[in-house]
């Protein structure tokens, strides 16, 4: 208990039961829980980009593309500008995950 709201009200006493057993979950179990309705979002340059989606091969190797992906890790969908995976999200009920 080193964290300020587990130390005001315990971990399980903030989140219940739930707490407990997402700390015994596998990564693809944690992962699982948001697949469809968690992205995330990644450029990257299509060469890069190809060898986890063949499909980017289609584009030079040096256009940045950018990636979404499922919080499981599966590629959702690539575009060519920021505006279209906005575009996208706005449309379709899904959370986008950032990273600190």
């Amino acid at each position: 208990m080193n964290k300020p709201y587990e130390k005001r009200y315990g971990i399980n006493g903030l989140f219940g039961a739930a707490a407990a057993s997402v700390r015994t979950m596998t990564a693809d179990e944690f992962a699982a829980m948001g697949a469809g309705r968690i992205v995330f979002r990644r450029r990257m340059p299509a060469g890069e980009l190809a060898e986890l989606v063949p499909q980017a091969g289609m584009a030079p190797a040096e256009q940045v593309l950018e990636l979404v992906m499922s919080a499981d890790g599966a590629p959702v969908m690539i575009a060519d500008s920021s505006e279209a995976v906005d575009d996208w999200i706005d449309t379709h009920e899904v959370r986008l995950a950032t990273l600190h």
